[in-house]
């Protein structure tokens, strides 16, 4: 699908409304609902959150992206974010999604009523971070959609254009983060949005440009 921003018009459009596994394009209503509690104050980005045992397992496999973050550990909900947004990390979701919810299971419902409310009709989402699951899926079409709002957000536009990010920067621990969307830098204009792939998905994308 590629549509105009500003209008909603519609230039190209194949088996928009095709029901499929997003894979890492789950993350971007994932960060949309923190951003969300961002904004209506719940939490803050400067706000530590400690990661559980239940969020570092739920769902979770060896093969999937992740930063390594360990059962414990504390870190803001910025890094966290930028975890998620920059590298992928499926720990941060679930971490986020606790934070959030109280439960990933929680917020997984949150998840699917604010897919409703932006009227996409073709998504259902089991999990926050997008690891192949029965009855995982949306469309190219509901994933514009999800992406338009989160590219309504400043914070969303920051974090998803996002191209290199230092995590615990000064601490001894750095790592020096490259965002996995190698349009971002070589795309005329490009500002995000997120990237995906699983065994099942297959490549996914979702991108926006301005000029």
């Amino acid at each position: 699908l590629l549509v105009d921003y500003n209008t909603g018009f519609v230039l190209y459009a194949k088996n928009e409304h095709q029901e499929m596994y997003p894979a890492s394009l789950t993350k971007i209503m994932t960060a949309l609902l923190v951003l969300e509690a961002v904004d209506n104050g719940q939490l803050s980005l400067s706000d530590e959150l400690t990661a559980s045992r239940s969020a570092m397992t739920t769902g979770l496999d060896e093969e999937g992206s992740t930063a390594n973050i360990q059962v414990g550990e504390v870190m803001t909900v910025e890094e966290y974010l930028t975890c998620m947004l920059v590298v992928s990390a499926n720990e941060a979701c679930n971490v986020l999604a606790e934070a959030v919810s109280g439960s990933v299971d929680a917020f997984v419902d949150a998840m699917n009523e604010k897919a409703a409310e932006l009227g996409c009709e073709n998504t259902h989402f089991v999990n926050p971070h997008g690891l192949d699951e029965e009855g995982h899926y949306s469309s190219a079409y509901d994933v514009a959609l999800m992406t338009k709002r989160l590219l309504e957000m400043e914070l969303g536009r920051k974090y998803v254009s996002t191209q290199r990010y230092v995590l615990r920067e000064g601490t001894g621990r750095d790592w020096t983060m490259i965002n996995s969307n190698p349009l971002l830098g070589t795309y005329d204009g490009c500002i995000g949005v997120k990237t995906g792939f699983t065994d099942a998905a297959h490549y996914c994308l979702s991108a926006a440009a301005q000029r």
